[in-house]
């Protein structure tokens, strides 16, 4: 089923006869290819260079629309409306592309990988039992960040792949997104430990008002260059929250934050494509700003995170798309109670006057293929009957 046409309706504010959906794109590596239809996977699908295929770097030869059959294969399976593009970047409303820092990876052991993005901090993943532990950040005092080295998000070489990607997957019926780092996260997940960044952006605020500006601009380069190439909408992966609240206060959000996404929206708006922020947690506290921002679509908005998410949606759903309605905990549940979350979701869409679209849990390794497809099936049915 095409759901390109209702994705638009549902941004513009034209209240479409059904719901789009999409699936979200993080799954772990080893659940896709045990889940996928044989033959939609390939080298280039998974955010982070894949174990399955050998790899320790994407390949700097040009993506080959074998590459993208494979793509929109997986895509019409999922049912979804959306389609990542750039090497990695494949799975959408996740992670991966050229618009994000890129990994390579410098250890592979039978417990563990380890990989190392540009700007230079590391992550080694465990296998069993999975884990992952992000280390060796490059910025530590504001000396660091004047030696911090980050690519070139103006390079057109790095993004050849993308103009081909986006007419073909146009032609395929899908909607074009392309990833970029998080202008909060980003700080925390690739370039300063955690705890420092917070106790920085509370004590040394020329330093981290430096120090974000010089992501943002990285990102905003990378959001052009992706426009430019036919991309329709902006992806932000930045998790300001948890199920109890924001990480930091709504103050330290629209000082450091929100004047970025302003940029951010300004800056895609005017060249016709629409902004989708993903952030998990409780963030209804900062939602008149992302409004305000120009943000598009919001989500997951997880029920035990936002357990009022009607209100929220009745309340904001004029100016952002709510993009969500699931739980965490979907994947273990039985199909008919999956279908009660499901039908509970889609009903948001009355109260939303721009438009709603639901998006399901990932799978979990544990499923047959068998149950998967039957999770699929039920979600096709409502989501197309509401």
């Amino acid at each position: 089923m095409d759901y390109r046409q209702d994705f638009f309706r549902v941004l513009r504010g034209e209240r479409p006869d059904r719901t789009p959906f999409i699936f979200m794109g993080y799954w772990d590596e080893e659940s896709m290819h045990k889940l996928a239809p044989e033959g939609s996977i390939d080298e280039n699908t998974y955010c982070y260079p894949s174990d399955y295929f050998g790899q320790d770097a994407y390949s700097s030869e040009k993506r080959t629309d074998e590459s993208r059959k494979k793509a929109v294969e997986l895509a019409r399976h999922l049912g979804m409306a959306t389609i990542g593009v750039g090497k990695g970047g494949v799975l959408p409303f996740g992670h991966g592309g050229p618009g994000e820092i890129q990994p390579h990876i410098i250890e592979r052991t039978a417990e563990h990988r380890i990989l190392q993005y540009e700007g230079g901090h590391k992550r080694i993943i465990h296998y069993n039992p999975h884990s992952v532990h992000y280390y060796d950040f490059p910025v530590e005092t504001e000396a660091d960040l004047d030696r911090l080295e980050l690519p070139d998000m103006k390079d057109p070489k790095r993004f050849e792949d993308i103009a081909d990607d986006c007419n073909y997957f146009k032609e395929h019926g899908f909607v074009p997104t392309g990833s970029i780092q998080g202008f909060f996260s980003g700080l925390h997940n690739s370039f300063m430990d955690f705890a420092d960044v917070m106790v920085n952006l509370l004590l040394e605020e020329e330093f981290m008002m430096r120090f974000t500006e010089r992501l943002a601009l990285m990102s905003l380069d990378a959001a052009e260059m992706l426009l430019d190439r036919g991309v329709e909408v902006i992806d932000v992966c930045d998790d300001f929250g948890n199920q109890h609240g924001l990480l930091i206060s709504p103050q330290l959000v629209r000082k450091f934050f929100i004047p970025w996404y302003t940029e951010l929206a300004h800056r895609v708006h005017r060249k016709g494509g629409y902004v989708h922020l993903h952030s998990h947690g409780n963030i209804a506290s900062i939602l008149p700003d992302l409004a305000a921002a120009g943000i598009d679509i919001i989500n997951p908005f997880d029920w035990s995170e936002n357990p009022d998410l009607p209100s929220l949606v009745a309340e904001h759903g004029d100016k952002i798309v709510f993009c969500g309605g699931s739980t965490h905990d979907q994947q273990l549940l039985p199909i008919a109670e999956r279908e009660e979350i499901i039908v509970r979701a889609c009903n948001l869409r009355n109260l939303a006057e721009r438009g709603y679209i639901f998006m399901g849990g990932q799978p979990s390794v544990d499923f047959s293929r068998e149950a998967w497809q039957e999770i699929l099936d039920v979600t096709h049915r409502v989501c197309s009957s509401r």
